[in-house]
């Protein structure tokens, strides 16, 4: 599968080592104004080469829009194509397509890898499944594929804001650790250990209005979950407290309410924002857990694909830490599935 969504709906093309990535979005309304320069923002959150923390690969990321926008003036009305100097478009209703070029590839660093599986990467079961595979760069299983989430989500997160709906992301933990002045040390210790780190990312939703996601096999939480699980490196989601949940008692987990002048209050927000599956009008708060990069500077064991043993010691460019560039993703997958159950929910509501 290569889309995601029902009403607003994401299909991503591209590998990491190929001319560009790119996509298509459907069912983003008509009449929305974008702020080109936001999404060129959002897309250097996440973009590589941008930091000493993440890999050094140095990608330009500039966005450009081929299909489903067209530059506006201040109050929306269209004056013509979009151009490179662009700073505003207005939607026109019909599908979004759009490509982010590759400019840094480095193929010859994978050329080695061509016959060995790296260890907990996609390669062994990749081949399985297909018989062929990209080996350069892990080709669609490669974290770049996410860039062409970031352009979606950066438009959906526009949407929403204008609603009154705003995500806020941030990396909760990197190695365990909860303390962020030290996400810098942690990073520079793994590196000199040529090793790598794991790290939870923490996502909040304000201003979603009740209602939104259904009871049995449309839940909020259930979408949500499948929205970030579809992230690389994710291995593990929590909606509210999560697994501490399983160690509580009713009477601390239960999430009481009170009158507040004819609108209900919650007392806490143990369920995260969604209970029954349908979001309660509380903050939705949220866990994605990510695991090391697998990629280190080590001999670690592994096969090949005559299924003989063999070392194997993966050169390249990799970052330390996937969580790090992994926020502005979860924010995006956020933005994209809270926008489609809004838009779910008003086809429901006719």
């Amino acid at each position: 599968m290569n889309s995601f969504g029902n009403i607003y709906r994401l299909t991503s093309f591209g590998e990491s080592h190929g001319p560009a990535m790119g996509g298509v979005v459907d069912g983003a309304p008509a009449g929305e104004i974008i702020d080109i320069e936001a999404v060129e923002r959002y897309l250097a959150r996440r973009r590589p080469g941008s930091g000493a923390n993440v890999t050094q690969r140095n990608e330009a990321d500039k966005c450009e829009f081929l299909s489903g926008l067209m530059e506006c003036d201040a109050a929306g009305n269209p004056v013509g194509s979009i151009r490179r100097e662009s700073k505003q478009a207005v939607t026109l209703g019909t599908s979004i397509g759009f490509i982010v070029r590759n400019s840094d590839q480095h193929s010859s660093d994978y050329t080695s890898l061509r016959d060995t599986f790296r260890p907990s990467h996609a390669d062994y079961a990749w081949q399985q499944k297909y018989g062929v595979r990209d080996w350069r760069g892990g080709g669609r299983s490669s974290g770049r594929e996410t860039v062409s989430r970031c352009v979606a989500g950066a438009l959906a997160a526009q949407i929403l804001e204008r609603k009154g709906i705003k995500v806020e992301v941030t990396l909760h933990t990197m190695g365990g650790c909860a303390d962020r002045t030290r996400f810098g040390e942690i990073i520079s210790e793994a590196r000199e250990a040529a090793d790598s780190v794991g790290g939870q990312v923490r996502c909040r939703v304000t201003g979603v209005p009740v209602g939104l996601g259904d009871p049995v096999f449309g839940k909020l939480d259930q979408m949500l979950a499948a929205a970030m699980m579809s992230i690389g490196g994710a291995k593990a989601f929590g909606i509210g407290d999560g697994a501490t949940l399983a160690t509580m008692h009713g009477s601390e987990a239960n999430d009481q309410m009170a009158a507040n002048e004819g609108n209900v209050n919650f007392l806490s927000n143990h369920s995260g924002g969604i209970q029954g599956g349908i979001s309660n009008g509380n903050e939705i708060v949220m866990d994605v857990f990510f695991k090391p990069t697998p990629s280190i500077d080590r001999q670690m064991h592994t096969v090949n694909a005559a299924g003989c043993d063999v070392m194997l010691q993966t050169h390249g460019r990799h970052d330390p830490c996937i969580a790090v560039r992994a926020v502005p993703v979860v924010e995006a997958m956020a933005a994209m599935t809270v926008l489609d159950a809004l838009l779910m929910q008003r086809a429901v509501r006719l």
